[in-house]
């Protein structure tokens, strides 16, 4: 068994393992024998409540980490995950205006879902000069991502303190209000679109290699680039439009998939894998009563994502000397 299998075969156990704590642990604990004698109450929560959170984490967090592995590859940089290029931003920026202009919370789906798109053409459009340069993609997502994270800030400050406080509560990220819809939409979304960056993986890991390579290998990579960027920026649109943005989960799980199986490329069914167990971890530790509350599992990957992009930097300064 190679070392890639390996991984992905210690990857599922782990998520094996969350997942059964995550449904059958917490307050209150759910009891098996009482679900198989036919328990209303037990049964309710298992399928009414945990079952639709626990998908949504997975699936959610497999999404993103397909997202971010095939981003990050595909640009040949480890920071150009959808976090950092403007993309969750644009879906997020979109989403608090929505809430913010019509006033509901359910309105936060469809402004997600436009902003995501509309980031991705900006950062597309703009880096555009007779073909895509990676370096000139990654610059103008980050310049777009600050710009956007601005402007949510600006519309919070300016907006009243009920609707404030409903999108700011919404850009937080989090679980917690998971229902079989939302659930399925996202699973509908990995499945489909994941399976599309399946289809582009092997291509993707050819641009590695870089441009001219690629071409001599019969590729066409501003094309293979545009189809990529759809589906990345399509499955960061709906992930944000039914949890909020979830921060760091695409940035961390290609690297972790990328060192556990010892080699370079998209490692997709890995990262995936991977991006659930961060997702269902992150819901898990949302459950645990901090100082009297309990936190959004979004600020649980912010806290482990933001140092793990500084070791990554390290590193990187290190390898370049």
């Amino acid at each position: 068994m190679t070392r890639s299998n390996m991984a992905l075969a210690g990857a599922l156990c782990l998520l094996a393992v969350l997942t059964g704590v995550r449904l059958l642990g917490g307050d209150p604990g759910i009891d098996l024998q009482a679900i198989f004698q036919g328990d209303d109450q037990e049964q309710a929560i298992l399928t009414h409540f945990r079952g639709p959170r626990v998908i949504l984490a997975m699936m959610t967090g497999a999404a993103l980490a397909m997202a971010g592995t095939v981003s990050q590859v595909m640009l040949r940089n480890p920071l150009a995950s959808p976090d950092i290029i403007g993309f969750t931003a644009g879906a997020s920026a979109a989403a608090a205006a929505a809430i913010l202009i019509f006033g509901d919370i359910s309105a936060a789906m469809p402004g997600a879902l436009a902003g995501g798109i509309l980031a991705a053409c900006l950062v597309f459009g703009l880096a555009w000069r007779d073909g895509i340069s990676p370096l000139a993609l990654v610059l103008v997502g980050v310049a777009l991502n600050l710009m956007l994270i601005t402007a949510t800030d600006i519309l919070l400050s300016l907006s009243p303190g009920i609707l404030a406080s409903e999108a700011t509560r919404f850009l937080t990220g989090s679980f917690a209000s998971a229902d079989w819809r939302s659930a399925g939409l996202m699973a509908l979304a990995c499945l489909v679109l994941g399976g599309v960056l399946a289809g582009l993986a092997f291509p993707i890991d050819r641009l590695e290699l870089g441009d001219d390579l690629a071409i001599t290998l019969g590729l066409a990579p501003d094309r293979i680039r545009f189809c990529a960027t759809v589906c990345i920026s399509l499955i960061v649109a709906v992930s944000v439009a039914v949890a909020g943005p979830i921060p760091f989960i695409a940035f961390l799980a290609g690297p972790l998939a990328r060192l556990a199986a010892a080699r370079p490329g998209t490692v997709l069914g890995l990262s995936a894998v991977i991006g659930a167990i961060l997702g269902i971890g992150a819901d898990l530790l949302a459950t645990l009563p901090i100082a009297g509350a309990r936190l959004p599992a979004g600020v649980f990957t912010a806290l482990i994502g933001a140092p793990a992009m500084l070791l990554l930097l390290l590193r990187l300064e290190v390898d370049r000397k």
